[in-house]
C-alpha cells in the first residue's frame, strides 16, 4: 500500500512466573471468526492500546514487526521478558466492532485478549469500494480533468488501501480491482497532460518547494499556482503566535488568465520568538502540502 506512513512505539516489559498466564496469553491461536491479539500492560487500557497496535499490524500488509522474548530461570523462578517494537501505517478506515475476547489480571500486570470480526470487516470494505463505480471521470476538458484528477486523489489513495486490506482479509476481487485501475488509469492521464508553474513565491521557497513536489510538471498545457502568504501576530504570557494564511490560486497561463481554482491554508504556532513561531507555521504549511491534494486544494 502507498501511504503517508507514520512510526508507532509499543516497549512494554514484565517478569513474573511463566506458569502463571494461561496459554491464550502465552500461545495466542488463530481465529477464523477474529482478527485476534493478546496486549500486556501496567494497566488495562495499556493492555488494549498493546493489543490494538497488534491487529492494527495484521491488517497493515506493508509494516514491518520486531519482537523479542526472552525467558530466563534462575533460582527455579521463571521470568519472561517481551518487546516490541512496531512500524505502521494507520488505517485508512475506523476500527469499529473491537470486543474484549478474554482479560486476566497477575500481579499488578493486565492481560486483554481483543478480536474485530472479520466478516464486519469485508462487509464494511466492500460497502466502501463500491462507491468507486459512482465516480464519473470528464471526458474532454484538459483543464477540468486535471481537477478532477487532483480533487479525487485522496479518495482513489484510500481506496488503494482498502482494497489491500479486503484482499489480504478474502482474497482477489477482480471487478473491484478492474473499476480502481481504470479510475487510477484516468487519474494518471489527466494529471500528466498538464505542466503546473508555481509562481511569484521567492520569499516563501519552503512553499514553493512543497508545492513543486506536489504537482505535475510534464505536459503540454500549462497551468500557474500562485501562492501569497499573509502574517498575523501576536503575544502573551512571553510567547510569541505566529498565524499563516496562505492562499493558493490555479490559473490559466495565457490571456484571460482565468482562476480556475483557490483555496486558503491556515496555519497556526507559537514559540519563544516571533522567527521561530513563523518558521513553525511554515513547516506546518509544507506539511498539509505533503498529503494529497484533495485535502488542501479543496472544501471539504
Amino acid at each position: 500500500m502507498k501511504t503517508s506512513i507514520f512510526a508507532f512505539l509499543i516497549a512494554f516489559a514484565f517478569s513474573c512466573s511463566a506458569q502463571n498466564w494461561p496459554d491464550w496469553v502465552t500461545q495466542p491461536q488463530k481465529s477464523d471468526e477474529y482478527i485476534t491479539a493478546v496486549g500486556i500492560g501496567e494497566s488495562r487500557l495499556a493492555a488494549k492500546q498493546a493489543a490494538l497496535a497488534d491487529i492494527i499490524t495484521q491488517l497493515s500488509v506493508d509494516v514491518s514487526t520486531q519482537q523479542l522474548q526472552k525467558l530466563t530461570k534462575q533460582d527455579n523462578q521463571s521470568s519472561n521478558y517481551f518487546e516490541q517494537a512496531t512500524t505502521l501505517t494507520s488505517l485508512p478506515f475506523t476500527l469499529t466492532g473491537l470486543e474484549e475476547l478474554n482479560a486476566l489480571e497477575e500481579n499488578n500486570l493486565f492481560a486483554l485478549k481483543v478480536g474485530v470480526k472479520k466478516s464486519i470487516l469485508i462487509k464494511n470494505l466492500k460497502s466502501d469500494l463500491s462507491k468507486l463505480s459512482r465516480i464519473s471521470t470528464p471526458k474532454n476538458n484538459t483543464e477540468q480533468r486535471f481537477i478532477w484528477a487532483l480533487k479525487n486523489s485522496g479518495e482513489l489513495n484510500v481506496a488503494t488501501k482498502k482494497l489491500a486490506i479486503l484482499e489480504h482479509l478474502s482474497g482477489p476481487k477482480l471487478f473491484i480491482q478492474s473499476t480502481l485501475n481504470n479510475l487510477l488509469n484516468e487519474q494518471a492521464k489527466a494529471l500528466s497532460a498538464i505542466s503546473c508553474d508555481v509562481i511569484g513565491a521567492n520569499n516563501i521557497s519552503a512553499i514553493k518547494s512543497a508545492l513543486n513536489n506536489a504537482l505535475p510538471h510534464s505536459g503540454d498545457t500549462r497551468l500557474w499556482v500562485r501562492p501569497q502568504i499573509r502574517w498575523q501576530y501576536a503575544k502573551s504570557n512571553n510567547k510569541y503566535s505566529a498565524k499563516a494564511i496562505l492562499t493558493l490560486a490555479l490559473t490559466r497561463s495565457s490571456t484571460p488568465f482565468k482562476v480556475l481554482l483557490q483555496q486558503e491554508l491556515v496555519a497556526q504556532e507559537s514559540a519563544a520568538t516571533q522567527e521561530n513561531a513563523k518558521q513553525k507555521a511554515i513547516n506546518n504549511l509544507v506539511q498539509q502540502l505533503k498529503a494529497p491534494a484533495s485535502d488542501w486544494l479543496f472544501d471539504i
